[in-house]
């Protein structure tokens, strides 16, 4: 679906509605069929919506007029540094994320990458690269050049930025997917490297303007990087860190986990063997260990990836799913919220809250408040 400029304009300013999250802004959608549509409904009608109700209906109803100022400014910031806004029913949006029910509502891009015309592979590991670890993910990138991939990853330190530069000094697109607004670059040093990117290529955010790259953006930022590629390759990685998590989430989303072995002994090759040893992934030695195992042809177009959008969390227990449950509608919600929806004490809560987050079910953020991913 090719969405008009009055369309994407109504979905910017519906997503700074304060309370509208990714799970409100889908179901609005799905009711009401476009974001103009919803700014156009009555307030009767939008408090039907299931989890909107007066309150809500009537901030909706107001906020075009009341924040017309603090909505244009948004959308010039966007127009005059060429980001595209992509929906999640965008035809633009990436499938394979849309596919899946803790993806964003919302992705600004800014380059010139068409994210459902390439077989996504990504490349991620620790921010602490060895020499080994830069070399071989340079061979990786080199080694697909002909089977019609983007390399995706953080562009972070260390293997992130190595992957990166590795695509584009081999002519491959290549997307970063960042934990912030794209009004900056973290770290400012890969400013040039993004730039770059940019030509062939782009940046990727499910975040406005003036996001601060704070830690806790970070694990929820790789949900996405699992959840839009294909294959996820672990080069080098501790025993924890973002690179496992991404691991966690791709696994979570049935997509294939493929991790480099590093030599025994290795602090950052600790976590890439574990992954193997485990069974959590299989063993990259060549090129054609991938190739085997996705069945991938040279120049082949993007398939098209089913997505079974099941349980994503099949080990979770009774009680963690209804946790759960609370935490995805409620898009986030504080600890003492969710102890009385829930009906527990928190001394009971805190423990299966931990689990949660240990599943990658659920992040913790500052204030005690947690969110679903």
């Amino acid at each position: 679906m090719t969405l008009s400029e009055e369309e994407l304009y109504h979905f910017l300013a519906l997503q700074l509605v304060p309370g509208i999250g990714n799970t409100l802004s889908k179901t609005l959608i799905s009711y009401h069929k476009t974001a103009v549509g919803i700014f156009k409904a009555s307030v009767k009608n939008l408090a039907r919506t299931p989890g909107i109700g007066e309150t809500l209906a009537n901030r909706i109803k107001e906020f075009i007029q009341v924040e017309r100022k603090t909505i244009d400014k948004e959308w010039e910031f966007l127009q005059k540094n060429s980001i595209r806004v992509l929906p999640f029913y965008s035809s633009e949006f990436p499938e394979k994320l849309k596919a899946l029910s803790v993806s964003p509502a919302i992705l600004f891009v800014k380059g010139n990458i068409h994210l459902n015309n390439h077989r996504m592979v990504a490349i991620v590991g620790t921010r602490k690269a060895t020499a080994y670890g830069v070399n071989v993910t340079k061979k990786i990138v080199e080694d697909l050049k002909p089977f019609n991939v983007c390399i995706v990853s953080g562009l972070a330190y260390g293997i992130d930025i190595a992957a990166h530069k590795a695509a584009l000094e081999a002519e491959i697109p290549t997307v970063a997917v960042v934990a912030h607004g794209l009004d900056r670059i973290y770290p400012p040093s890969h400013t040039a490297v993004a730039n770059r990117m940019a030509e062939n290529g782009g940046i990727v955010s499910e975040y406005f303007r003036g996001v601060k790259p704070d830690k806790e953006n970070f694990p929820v930022r790789n949900r996405i990087v699992a959840g839009m590629s294909d294959v996820i390759i672990v080069v080098e990685a501790a025993e924890t860190g973002g690179a496992l998590i991404t691991a966690d989430f791709a696994r979570n989303f049935k997509r294939d986990v493929f991790a480099v072995p590093g030599r025994i002994g290795d602090t950052y090759s600790e976590g890439a063997n574990a992954l193997i040893n485990s069974g959590k992934a299989y063993m990259y030695t060549k090129v054609d260990d991938l190739l085997q195992k996705l069945q991938w042809d040279e120049h082949g177009q993007q398939e098209r990836v089913r997505v079974v959008q099941t349980n994503l969390f099949p080990e979770l227990t009774e009680v963690e799913q209804r946790l759960f449950d609370i935490v995805r509608k409620a898009d986030k919600i504080h600890i003492e919220q969710l102890r009385d929806a829930a009906d527990l004490p928190i001394s009971q809560l805190i423990p299966i809250l931990t689990e949660l987050e240990i599943k990658g079910a659920i992040i913790g953020l500052p204030g005690k408040m947690y969110q679903a991913l």
